[in-house]
């Protein structure tokens, strides 16, 4: 027990650390684009807290596998570098009681996995699937910075408002927009100037933009001419936003809604959600003998390839699901192919092979770079 203690803790702490990073790497990451969006008028600024806060169980069901593994991997090496694993096999302590307490703490972690996969992540996309609806629901205008110009519509329109009264009322409008002609490409210029302007709801749920005390100019790019209108109201229907918030419905559904969906993407979902539990297991049968190192080498000397395979696992389950999505691959084994290659190349390391696998694959890259 003190033993397991003593393990715990260091694959356990690693773990925290690894997770911190990567978790604030992908939020920042996320962050920036959401305020890239939000300064250039196709986010609310509003939102940006949500959904940052609904991201966060889709990061943790990534993170928790590949922080596991690569903690084990840290740990273990540490092990061997400073020869306490020399020292406690010359006890009677052997490889396979290690795998095992390594095991019961992958348990731990698919518990926690568990519970972020079949339920916070799901009630997470419900969250999305809201603010998603609020963001189509807004307009351009909605989304105006007083004081700034801003390109609206495709870059169709450059619009800019002075200032924004507490009713939401916007004053002293500029607005320009570029007629497209169909048969000549480009059209007349409209340039629109208003004193005031509000946005207002008809019956059919249709916005418009009213505009009060103003001026409509018409610039045709043929003649130079132009028309000026002088008008005490003038109204223009307003597009909804056609921003993108990335989710899909099928995520927001609980276990038993996916089982009783019955349809292939309830089942390709039920088999990632499953998969990202089940790889925890297979991830610490690879750690173990990647963690085998030489004292010179130091702990961190099989890191690299350890991320490649990780990842690899990874991209190879998404890749597996989109084929189940699609009909390619049957719904048995499905994702579990993935599972099974691993556990495979897991036992051929375990056997003490994995030197001459490293070797193979060595030799294999110099040939490549030598042959370019």
């Amino acid at each position: 027990m003190i033993l397991f203690r003593y393990l715990s803790r260091e694959v356990f702490s690693a773990m925290a650390v690894i997770a911190l990073v990567v978790f604030l790497i992908a939020t920042a990451s996320r962050l920036s684009g959401y305020l890239a969006d939000a300064a250039a008028g196709s986010l609310s600024g509003s939102l940006i807290g949500y959904l940052l806060l609904y991201r966060l169980p889709g990061f943790l069901e990534l993170i928790l596998p590949v922080s596991f593994f690569l903690a084990v991997m840290l740990a273990h090496g540490r092990l061997h570098v400073d020869n306490e694993l020399q020292v406690l096999k010359s006890s009677g302590f052997s490889e396979a009681r290690l795998i095992a307490m390594t095991l019961v703490q992958g348990l731990l972690v698919m518990l926690l996995a568990s519970l972020v996969v079949f339920w916070l992540r799901p009630a997470a996309e419900t969250g999305i699937q809201a603010v998603k609806a609020d963001q189509q629901s807004m307009t351009e205008f909605d989304l105006l910075i007083p004081g700034r110009f801003q390109v609206l519509s495709s870059g169709s329109r450059v619009t800019f408002v002075q200032s924004l009264s507490e009713d939401q009322t916007l004053q002293k409008i500029f607005m320009t927009e570029q007629v497209k002609d169909e048969d000549e490409g480009t059209g007349p210029v409209i340039a629109i100037m208003a004193k005031a302007g509000e946005a207002r709801l008809d019956a059919a749920g249709n916005r418009f933009l009213v505009l009060k005390e103003g001026y409509r100019y018409r610039l045709s790019t043929e003649d130079q001419g132009y028309q000026m209108i002088a008008y005490e109201e003038f109204g223009q229907r307003l597009p909804q936003n056609d921003y993108e918030i990335e989710s899909e419905a099928v995520r927001e559904q609980s276990l038993a809604s996916l089982v009783g969906n019955g349809s292939i993407e309830a089942w390709a979902e039920i088999q990632w959600r499953l998969a990202l539990v089940l790889m925890i297991p297979v991830l610490v049968l690879l750690a173990v003998p990647l963690g085998r190192v030489e004292p010179r080498d130091g702990r961190f000397a099989r890191i690299a390839p350890g991320v490649v395979l990780c990842f690899l696992f990874l991209i190879l389950l998404s890749a597996a699901r989109s084929a189940v999505e699609e009909g390619r691959l049957p719904l048995f084994p499905g994702l579990l192919s993935v599972h099974l290659m691993f556990l495979l190349l897991a036992i051929v390391l375990l056997r003490g092979s994995e030197q001459n696998l490293f070797k193979v694959m060595l030799g294999s890259l110099r040939r490549g770079v030598n042959n370019a």
